[in-house]
């Protein structure tokens, strides 16, 4: 484990693997595309009992079992890692809320269910402090899952990770509007320097970039913001990520509020202000619900999404019946049925 700051300094001088490369030059021509299977999942705390009664005594795939079916079935697999991963020991920063960490053996659980890429930018991203931060991109590392939004320097957290998959480019960029224990000098805080913050001053033109240059066919901004088990979406993150469309984005996605929230559609493309939790236990039963977003991007770049309804818990499990419509009514679908969420105009 790297525990100095002078450490970070010499990882920053390779590239974290999963991130926007330089050799990823813009395409002659474009390929032939067929439909894209981009998966999406809301907050994952691997800590605390999924740590202590799970991971650590062996059983490494329990989070994630009963879904791992549908997992699979992504081209892409999306989520928000809410735990820093650090070594047993380390100390933890006093942040007046709840602190998270999770051992190195998470990565390898998000590995083997199938996770391409998650975003570490939150408010718990610095609850292990700066050794937290690197161990936790470079645990992610070892097993091949990219990661944004954190990062050995601020220009790496900034930098996308761009997947390809049947042919496409999607480039990946996360940050967050909320922070512990500095909500409101976040910009004076340590964690400034190695979090991505949700600023269109750097993100617009990232979004931009990497459309503009042919360096991604599909751009997909991640932010962690909102109020906390809000109905509805923050008025100032409904704006940033309206800019980020205007921008070139293609899909947005939220989460911190740890309930569903609707849906909307913006030139046709879609925005889930809240994906809820996943892998989350809260004592609200509101808070339990959640769903597995599943995007399907087509050539010619039209998105359609469905929802499938999750109980979030220790272990996520698909829902049915009553609780399932609850779960798509919040979100803005049928009752019944797995019909796409409608496109607006």
């Amino acid at each position: 484990m790297l525990n100095s700051l002078s450490s970070v300094v010499l990882l920053s001088l390779s590239q974290q693997p999963g991130a926007l490369s330089p050799s990823l030059a813009p395409r002659v021509s474009a390929p032939e595309l067929e439909p894209l299977r981009l998966y999406a999942v809301g907050d994952l705390n691997l800590g605390r009992t999924v740590t202590w009664d799970y991971l650590l005594k062996g059983d490494t795939l329990f989070p994630f079992r009963a879904l791992r079916d549908t997992l699979a079935s992504a081209d892409i697999l999306f989520g928000n890692l809410e735990s820093p991963i650090a070594e047993f020991g380390h100390r933890y920063e006093k942040t007046g809320s709840f602190v998270f960490s999770t051992p190195p053996i998470a990565a390898d659980a998000l590995n083997w269910a199938g996770f391409d890429v998650v975003s570490n930018a939150n408010n718990h991203a610095w609850d292990a402090g700066i050794d937290g931060v690197v161990e936790t991109v470079q645990q992610l590392d070892r097993v091949g899952v990219a990661h944004v939004g954190t990062g050995v320097t601020l220009d790496l957290a900034h930098q996308a990770a761009v997947i390809e998959r049947k042919g496409w480019r999607v480039a990946f960029l996360g940050a967050t509007r909320a922070f512990n224990p500095a909500p409101d000098s976040f910009h004076t805080h340590p964690g400034s320097r190695y979090v991505a913050w949700a600023d269109s001053g750097w993100l617009y033109p990232e979004i931009r970039r990497l459309k503009g240059s042919g360096q991604a066919d599909v751009v997909v901004v991640s932010v962690h913001g909102g109020q906390e088990f809000a109905e509805k979406p923050d008025r100032s993150l409904r704006r940033f990520f309206l800019g980020a469309i205007d921008a070139g984005a293609d899909i947005c996605l939220g989460h911190h509020p740890h309930v569903l929230q609707p849906v909307e559609w913006y030139h046709g493309k879609p925005i889930v202000y809240s994906m809820g939790n996943f892998i989350f236990r809260q004592g609200a039963p509101w808070t339990g619900l959640s769903g597995v977003f599943e995007f399907t991007v087509r050539p010619g770049g039209e998105i359609s999404l469905a929802m499938r309804p999750v109980r979030s818990d220790y272990q996520a499990k698909l829902v049915h019946g009553a609780a399932a419509d609850s779960a798509r009514r919040r979100v803005g679908l049928p009752a019944a049925g797995q019909a796409p969420i409608p496109r607006g105009p």
